[in-house]
């Protein structure tokens, strides 16, 4: 058994998310299914604490390296459209991790965005910060802009606010606010640019709540996600974040500043 009072010790679960394995909640599924082993023992306990830099982890046979002086990268990606926000995927032309080939640490999106959004995806090898960034009890906002087909009206921006019922549940409230609108021209029909932040992340949520209400969106980009903001980064550029812009995500999650921003004063 480990010793929970060691202080190089952290639990399986945080451990197995910070390789990127899955979201927190979907790490601990793979314990409680019995599909991690911890020096040739399988673990079912999801509050089991290991030393990540010597003790021997596997799941479903396949070893994690050994965290040895483990380096914390933080990525903002403007993301194209047509690329899958996986890391593998075989019947994808292009995938996350095709953009970070030169980076030597393991990172993986923060959430995702589908596969014809564009717009800010966080990269990083973070799980703490990744899990409360994209879990909704920590209410870090994420701010879409939508082109979608025809006027929205008074009503309608009123339900879309107030919340769409979806399959997995009802969507819960955000903010909606029309940027700009465009006549129809042509076979061109008329469009309206919207503005929207949401603090939660249902897979293709802006979609399906324009579809419900018979609007059809065009064109989807995320331009901030919480304190961070696309800037002018191209499609398909990155750059790492500066140790106050992750001190700004720690910060808004209700994590300590980075040790980094803290030496640079």
């Amino acid at each position: 058994m480990t010793d929970p009072a060691d202080p190089q010790k952290e639990r399986l679960q945080v451990v197995l998310a910070r390789h990127g394995l899955a979201s927190r909640r979907g790490v601990v599924s793979l314990i409680e299914e019995g599909h991690v082993s911890v020096n040739g023992q399988i673990v079912l306990v999801k509050g089991f604490r290991v030393n990540p830099s010597t003790d021997k982890i596997s799941v479903d046979g396949n070893d994690l390296a050994v965290e040895s002086g483990r380096v914390l990268r933080y990525f903002l990606l403007s993301k194209p459209k047509g690329v899958m926000t996986t890391l593998q995927d075989p019947h994808a032309d292009r995938v996350i991790a095709d953009f970070f080939k030169d980076i030597p640490e393991r990172v993986f999106p923060v959430g995702r965005l589908d596969r014809d959004t564009t717009g800010l995806l966080l990269v990083t090898n973070d799980g703490d910060l990744a899990f409360r960034l994209t879990h909704p009890k920590f209410g870090v906002e994420k701010k879409y802009k939508a082109l979608v087909e025809g006027r929205l009206s008074e009503p309608e921006i009123l339900r879309l606010k107030k919340g769409i019922p979806l399959e997995e549940g009802k969507t819960a409230p955000c903010k909606i606010s029309v940027l700009e609108e465009f006549a129809a021209f042509g076979r061109m029909p008329a469009r309206t640019l919207a503005l929207v932040v949401l603090h939660e992340g249902k897979k293709r949520q802006i979609r399906r709540i324009f579809e419900f209400i018979g609007h059809r969106v065009i064109e989807l980009e995320r331009v901030n996600f919480g304190p961070l903001t696309i800037g002018q980064l191209r499609p398909g550029q990155r750059r790492e974040l500066s140790p106050a812009e992750v001190s700004q995500l720690r910060k808004a999650v209700g994590l300590p500043p980075s040790p980094e921003a803290e030496d640079n004063g």
